[in-house]
């Protein structure tokens, strides 16, 4: 039987791998022509491809929920229908097949590529390892399906993430750009998690690239927009929460709004702190990953006697939450049960997100205050539900230090504008309370470390030879004729640089000699319509030196040459990749520059 799923295994592989064969050299030829046109549909592609893999990744989840507890629906409800045993059992053994399925991928792992989508964006060269990251992927499929406190959305970022570095390799793009398909992918997981086109391509700009540039923040807007898009077309179309309709009454209420910034900020490094140490602590015993998860699954599972909610995203108790249906003690009883449920789903090593629990916890702390404040001043109308919204925000933006991602995504998620100015004040309150009180970090902190550490001022990029697209020239001239090669002999090359018969750079054909001649037919042009190239590229050209080329010459492409003695064409350069180069880098110094 084994021995037939391999051979079955490699099969469809090698099919799959033949049917992409010819589409693959397709998009390769069309991504060769122009920078930004080719790269706003290859993102659409990886926005497509992105909502594909999210879809199966939730009808993988709704399976394995039903192999294990022979119900489907939500799993808050399944964990009430389920009797006191099966809730402590289910989360266990679901941990014990996760730590299982992570073992066997550790003791596989040699030498691999980075797994991270962040590393991959930030300091990699964006390139991630698939199998490993698919294997991950199925550990959190089960983690979630049984019960564990975590998010869904870490594997869906990380599995779309990989649609983008494929589709870069396969297409051979320069490291810049395979880099972005990978934040391509990664804002398009995002999108399709909450249904947060803006958000998620936020999301990455804000934490993952530090920048807002449009180089690479349109493609990652195109990506999310398809991705949003064909999840509707499956899932249908609905706010992740359903809200009953909010008010906002007084200007005085605003000062109870800043209070819940404040009190969240305060919040937030604990909430990490308390995730953090239990990790540590899991960690420091040297048990195997099935038994560290099936530990961290049976706390779960007996929290979940008292306080089923705690099963899962909980998005069905958060809306109980923004309905004003769970009040008094009872919140504060099931705000304490979700913060231990996580700690303990996520120390143990599961893998998932902790942005959906975050939510939880936000709405539940935002609703206890806003409890409060309607104690105080019963007649003064205010609705605990608002609170909760404005905590789920504050406490996003406080442990993600990324604000507007925060005020974006609530927004999205609820389809409420009137929440907005409560919202971005409570945001940006605990954002930099958050910063202030025990220098408190971004839950991304760790993943990102290296890239702020190992980065100098470009980088592993101080000079151009990285960039370099080595692709043929396109014309050579032969006496006082023009000979097209390559593309440029069917219309396709958009920059037509000639070469003589030992390969060395004479000039160029503008693009308006190309607009009026019939590019296919060699006899329209000829060597009076050759021009000299004023700036030249070499591998050794800093980045600093080449920007300005650039600019000064206003080109897309440059050519590059071996050096200025031996003009033999090596490729071109891209301004698009190089301005990649830039942004990244320069948000690095950034970071390095808040760190101090």
């Amino acid at each position: 039987m084994r021995s037939f799923l391999t051979h079955f295994a490699i099969e469809l592989r090698r099919r799959l791998r033949t049917a992409w064969r010819f589409p693959r050299r397709l998009l390769a030829r069309f991504v060769e022509q122009d920078d930004l046109y080719s790269m706003l549909i290859l993102s659409g592609l990886i926005g497509f491809g992105a909502a594909l893999v999210t879809v199966a990744f939730r009808e993988s989840i709704h399976g394995v929920q039903w192999l294990l507890t022979r119900r489907t629906g939500g799993l808050v409800e399944t964990a009430m229908a389920l009797p006191y045993w099966a809730r402590i059992v289910v989360p266990a053994v679901g941990g014990l097949i996760a730590g299982g399925i992570l073992r066997a991928l550790n003791g596989r792992r040699r030498g691999v590529r980075p797994t991270d989508y962040m590393e991959a964006v930030a300091v990699g060269d964006g390139t991630l390892d698939a199998r490993t990251s698919i294997v991950r992927s199925a550990a959190s499929v089960v983690t979630i399906a049984s019960g564990g406190s975590i998010g869904r959305e870490g594997a869906m970022v990380q599995l779309s993430a990989i649609v983008g570095s494929r589709l870069g390799v396969d297409l051979l793009l320069s490291k810049p750009r395979r880099r972005l398909a990978v934040a391509c992918g990664a804002a398009a997981g995002m999108a399709a998690a909450y249904n947060a086109p803006i958000a998620g391509s936020l999301f990455v700009a804000e934490i993952v690239l530090g920048s807002i540039a449009m180089e690479s923040f349109g493609p990652m807007i195109v990506a999310s927009v398809v991705s949003s898009v064909t999840i509707h077309s499956f899932l249908g179309y609905a706010p992740v929460f359903q809200i009953p309709a909010l008010t906002f009454r007084s200007n005085w209420e605003l000062i109870a709004y800043g209070i819940v910034g404040l009190a969240v900020g305060l919040l937030a490094p604990a909430f990490l702190e308390l995730l953090r140490q239990a990790e540590t602590l899991l960690h420091r015993w040297t048990w195997p990953a099935p038994v560290r998860l099936a530990l961290g699954g049976l706390v779960v599972g007996v929290i979940s006697v008292w306080f089923p909610g705690v099963w899962g995203n909980g998005y069905s108790e958060v809306t109980r939450i923004l309905h004003g249906d769970v009040l008094g003690l009872a919140l504060l009883a099931i705000l304490a049960a979700k913060i231990l449920a996580t700690a303990a789903t996520v120390g143990s090593g599961a893998v998932g997100g902790i942005f959906t629990p975050t939510l939880f916890v936000g709405a539940a702390g935002g609703a206890l205050i806003g409890g409060i404040v309607h104690a105080l001043f019963p007649h003064s109308g205010i609705e605990p539900a608002s609170y909760a919204l404005v905590g789920m925000g504050a406490l996003l933006a406080a442990t993600t230090h990324a604000p507007l991602t925060a005020i974006l995504m609530i927004f999205e998620m609820t389809l409420d504008y009137r929440i907005t100015l409560p919202l971005m004040l409570a945001s940006v309150i605990a954002h930099y309370f958050a910063k202030i009180y025990r220098q408190g970090s971004s839950v991304y902190a760790h993943a990102l470390r290296e890239r702020v550490d190992l980065a100098g001022p470009f980088g592993d990029a101080e000079n151009v030879s990285a960039l370099i697209r080595h692709t043929s020239a396109g014309a050579r001239r032969r006496g006082n004729q023009l000979q097209l090669e390559g593309s440029a002999q069917s219309g396709r090359q958009s920059h037509l640089w000639v070469v003589d018969s030992e390969d060395r750079l004479v000039g160029h054909i503008p693009s308006r000699s190309l607009r009026t001649s019939s590019i296919g037919k060699a006899h329209l042009l000829t060597v009076d319509d050759v021009e000299s190239v004023a700036h030249v590229l070499t591998p050794e050209t800093r980045i600093g030196h080449a920007l300005a080329q650039f600019l000064d010459s206003r080109a897309e492409v440059l050519p590059v040459v071996r050096s200025a003695e031996d003009r033999r064409f090596l490729g071109t350069i891209s301004r698009h990749d190089l301005l990649l180069v830039v942004q990244d880098q320069l948000a690095t110094e950034t970071q390095k520059k808040k760190r101090r």
